[in-house]
């Protein structure tokens, strides 16, 4: 009776199976089909209940003689063996199993083509099981140029992994030369700046980047240095202001402290022209600074400024402008800059009105007139009024030093308190101070 009842349960799931099928191509032999008919109905149920290995076998026959039966056989037979490899704790039954996996993707791609996603699968499983596996280093990187022939379709899986596999490979000792590991390298970057166009999460594909960037240095190794760099990849953008090569200039230089390049400049420049940042117009600035190109850092730190969002990062822009426009002589308009950085940030009020003070103290020879020593001396009452609000106290000792003393103030028939106005430049109102008389 229960083989009865089992024959019936059997015969009924092949009814079903083949009721669901899609349209299938059996073998013309009639006892074959027959059989590819049974063993198909096995599979399909011992997939659906997760019997693998009973699974494994019936796909294993139908592969071997009806290798064109439909494309779920395939699918099902990378699926099943790579669930029965991640339960095999032996490394050398893994293996086998492992084989049969790629094997399966092989043959779906030989009979029926690989979809786009099955291409990439395929690639990042050599990663994920045979990354460590010298002998497959080969097959890994020919599984990553496939998936690479269509970067739109890359998957996220397959940016770092592919630099890491090349890392590895040459590690092992591929015949890997510095030119390929930057092809590859250019490729994962252009197709990581595809998907941030494309709107993808910008700060994971930034910690793609990095260590994307971070894989280079390690495979090539002493290689990567300024004058690679400056010979092999930079040169591109005195052809052509390319957005996407700046950055991969830029950052590499900047990653191996290479910033001294003359291209490194000319690429951040490219950058900011397509891409403003804030970081990035200060580092121009900065640059243009130092090379005493003063209207050119003015131009950026105020893109910087315009740019900035964040009020520490904008006054500490502010005060870098200031310093430039005190190296310009242009001091009204450092004053003024100063200024705008202690309102918008608290924190930065002593050191900008220290700067303006010791602007002050510094303008004795364009500012005394030599007719009233009271009226000259004023200046520096007019820095302590601001090393005292910045709570410089060394700076309040410096500017009393230079006040008049008690008896000049009385000579001069005034008395300390009373109100005065600083001339030149400085034009503001303050109180007579003294220094006690020596």
């Amino acid at each position: 009776m229960k083989k009865i009842l089992f024959l019936l349960l059997s015969i009924s799931a092949f009814q079903v199976a083949f009721a669901q099928a899609p349209q299938l191509k059996l073998p013309t032999d009639p006892a074959l089909e027959a059989e590819a008919k049974r063993r198909f109905a096995i599979s399909v149920d011992a997939m659906a209940s997760d019997r693998f290995r009973e699974a494994a076998s019936a796909l294993h026959w139908l592969m071997k003689n009806a290798p064109d039966l439909y494309d779920g056989l395939y699918i099902n037979g990378y699926q099943a063996y790579e669930e029965l490899a991640e339960a095999e704790k032996d490394e050398a039954k893994q293996n086998v199993l492992l084989d049969s996996m790629f094997l399966s993707f092989d043959l779906k791609e030989k009979y029926f083509e690989l979809t786009d996603l099955e291409v990439n699968n395929k690639a990042y499983r050599y990663y994920k099981y045979w990354k460590s596996n010298k002998s497959k280093m080969g097959d890994a990187i020919a599984a990553y140029e496939k998936a690479y022939e269509k970067p739109s379709e890359v998957i996220n899986n397959n940016l770092v992994s592919y630099m890491d596999i090349i890392r590895r490979a040459k590690a092992y000792g591929e015949d890997i030369s510095n030119d390929q590991v930057f092809d590859v390298y250019t490729q994962v970057m252009e197709t990581i700046d595809q998907k941030e166009q494309q709107g993808e999460d910008a700060a994971r594909l930034e910690k793609y980047r990095d260590a994307v960037n971070s894989l280079l240095t390690m495979t090539m190794g002493d290689d990567l240095n300024c004058d690679f760099i400056n010979t092999n990849l930079a040169p591109k953008l005195d052809q052509s202001p390319d957005i996407k090569v700046a950055k991969k200039v830029f950052g590499l230089l900047l990653n191996q402290q290479c910033s001294d390049s003359p291209y490194f400049l000319k690429a951040a420049e490219i950058i900011q022209a397509n891409e403003p940042t804030e970081g990035i117009a200060k580092v121009i600035a900065q640059r243009a600074a130092v090379a005493e190109e003063y209207d050119k850092a003015v131009k950026y730190y105020n893109e910087g400024i315009n740019l900035s969002q964040d009020p520490e990062k904008k006054a500490d822009l502010l005060l870098d402008l200031t310093s430039v426009y005190i190296r310009m002589g242009n001091k009204p308009e450092a004053r003024k800059t100063a200024m705008q950085a202690a309102e918008i940030h608290q924190p930065s009020e002593k050191q900008a009105l220290t700067l303006v003070a010791n602007m002050y103290m510094n303008s004795w020879d364009e500012c005394s007139k030599k007719v009233s020593q009271i009226d000259d001396r004023s200046i520096y009452m007019a820095a302590y009024d601001l090393y005292q609000k910045a709570g410089n106290a060394e700076g309040m000792a410096q500017a009393k030093a230079q006040f008049p003393t008690v008896s000049d103030v009385f000579t001069a028939n005034k008395k300390e308190g009373d109100p005065i106005r600083v001339g030149c430049w400085i034009n503001v109102s303050t109180t007579i101070k003294t220094r006690p008389s020596n």
